[in-house]
């Protein structure tokens, strides 16, 4: 897939400019014709470097743009108005670009397919549906609402992990130390008193002069383990073969289950909500699924939905979906609200996922504890196994 900008022209005569993802310029032309326009001229856009905006300054855009809509501004004005006041230099200059196209002629929808990078795959579309259905104002809201939402779940599961992490290097630091450091000194004694050091001691001796000799191996195998890994994990059959061994594992099988379905709930619900139709908002959550077996599960329901069939009916009939997913769909079915169903399976989900990594955190952390306290035991319980032994040293 690539981007396009193109100059088309509708029945009326009236030109309309934008860009466009496409997979060639053939595709491009086809995707204009299917909207009533005709092409007049298409260029591939090279592709530009990422942007990398704090995803704080894209969820107060919204919002900010959404008061502003509601308040009875028109898109260019608020536009205007949200630059001025704009602190991040990069995103100023990224508003300013969006203003000068809006100004320009082209729907604020259209204007943001250019900058995908930033806002997001689902952003276009759901200002697209806000655009036909005249309530913009109302589903930036909801758009900043998500994103608001996802960024927090994120930063949950992320903060969870900070306190066994430092835990677990200042455990690991502190054996280094110990190994190198401080333990070498006792076989320093021994070594000046040409006497040989107890079994357990020597032990940790070799240990520490193998850590101070090779201890750069280690960041070394473990930097090259990640870059080749990522690299690896790139290859749709590694990814496949790797998505299928960790879904094996119960407890990483749960994890990834409802990690996977709060996304995947919560982003339908949304576009749901904000008027995006079924079909294409099916698509574009099957677009932000990372695993490739729950991606390949998913996968039919999209045809499933266009030859009718209930979406509760395939969630209840199929494996790996929880039952309670399908129990819930069909109520929101029932009663006609079903963006409001997926959101409520989507905090339901959130809950769960928190609720598991609480109580292994809360493992962990103990379990961290008694394992780093039995080895410093045993590297202390050496020294003085050594200490002890100098009293028998025939002079």
């Amino acid at each position: 897939m690539g981007y396009f900008q193109y100059q088309a022209r509708d029945g009326q005569g009236e030109v309309h400019r934008g860009v466009m993802e496409a997979m060639s310029e053939l595709d491009a032309a086809k995707k204009l014709k299917s909207s009533r326009l005709y092409p007049v001229r298409i260029k591939a856009v090279k592709s530009r470097r990422q942007r990398r905006i704090p995803e704080e300054h894209i969820i107060r855009f919204f919002y900010d743009l959404s008061d502003l809509l509601v308040a009875g501004l028109p898109v260019d004005r608020a536009l205007a108005l949200i630059s001025a006041n704009q602190t991040h230099k990069a995103f100023q200059r990224l508003v300013k670009e969006l203003l000068e196209e809006v100004q320009g002629g082209s729907d604020l929808s259209r204007a943001m397919v250019n900058y995908r990078d930033v806002f997001g795959n689902l952003s276009d579309h759901m200002i697209r549906a806000g655009e036909a259905g005249g309530s913009l104002g109302p589903i930036l809201r909801r758009l900043a609402l998500y994103l608001e939402q996802r960024r927090t779940f994120r930063q949950s599961l992320v903060s969870s992990m900070i306190y066994p992490a430092i835990l677990l290097g200042t455990s690991a630091v502190s054996l280094v130390v110990l190994l190198v450091y401080v333990i070498p000194k006792f076989g320093q004694i021994f070594e000046d008193l040409n006497q040989q050091v107890p079994l357990l001691t020597e032990i940790l001796l070799q240990a520490g002069v193998f850590l101070r000799e090779y201890g750069w191996v280690f960041p070394a195998a473990l930097a090259v383990a990640f870059w080749g890994g990522r690299y690896l994990y790139r290859k749709p059959a590694v990814r496949r073969a790797i998505d299928r061994l960790l879904f094996k594992v119960p407890f990483t099988r749960y994890l990834i289950l409802q990690s996977e379905l709060t996304r995947f709930c919560r982003t339908l619900g949304t576009m749901l909500q904000s008027g995006v139709p079924l079909l294409r908002a099916l698509s574009l959550g099957h677009e932000i699924l990372v695993n490739t077996v729950l991606k390949e599960a998913i996968t039919p329901l999209h045809q499933e939905i266009k030859i009718g069939h209930s979406m509760s009916a395939f969630f209840r009939a199929r494996e790996p979906f929880p039952a309670r997913m399908g129990t819930m769909l069909r109520i929101a079915e029932e009663q006609g609200n079903l963006g409001e169903g997926l959101i409520g399976l989507a905090d339901y989900f959130e809950k769960e996922l928190h609720r598991r990594i609480q109580r292994l955190m809360i493992l962990l952390e103990p379990a961290v504890i008694v394992i780093t306290g039995f080895i410093i035991g045993i590297m202390v319980l050496s020294m003085f196994t050594a200490i002890f032994g100098i009293n028998e040293i025939q002079f």
